[in-house]
């Protein structure tokens, strides 16, 4: 039998399995999506209150971990090593649906979204002509009256997704 010689030692540094939410994180920084948010969502009225940004980044984020409800943020949170490398607030769970709740006023986070998505489109497609778009349901586990159930067999309210 071959022994590979390895060493163990032990380490201060930061550890995180989400390495794979760096992408994303640096996609958001290069495009500078926080200012386009922001730009155009509307401000909440109080100086203590979180940029739009911060709540829409930490979902980007949190979608690609295949996060599922608003508590999956604390995922995020909780990790030292990826909120130091993608220099970021993460709000809290209830703070974002505090936020959502605010945004569904009058529609104006569709109307925000869809400014945001346009300058975002405008932006990085140059003057492309043709793109194909991918569409795609994911599937958000709830116990809302409006959920029903999904073929995998869970509760869920499905949300489109372009891609």
């Amino acid at each position: 039998m071959n022994i590979l010689n390895y060493k163990l030692d032990t380490t201060n540094e930061l550890l995180t399995s989400r390495i794979g939410l760096i992408t994303p994180a640096h996609t958001i920084q290069v495009l500078d999506l926080s200012k386009t948010i922001d730009q155009h969502f509307p401000a909440l009225g109080s100086n203590c209150a979180l940029k739009a940004s911060t709540s829409i980044n930490t979902l980007v984020l949190s979608q690609h971990e295949g996060g599922e409800c608003l508590d999956d943020v604390v995922h995020i949170a909780k990790d030292k090593a990826l909120r130091l490398v993608t220099n970021q607030q993460v709000p809290t769970p209830q703070a974002i649906g505090t936020w959502l709740r605010h945004l569904g006023k009058d529609n104006q986070g569709i109307k925000a979204l869809r400014k945001a998505n346009k300058t975002l489109l405008k932006a990085t497609l140059n003057n492309c002509k043709n793109i194909t778009l991918d569409i795609d349901a994911s599937e958000v586990i709830a116990n809302k009256a409006d959920a029903q159930w999904t073929y995998k067999g869970n509760k869920a309210i499905c949300q489109w997704w372009g891609i």
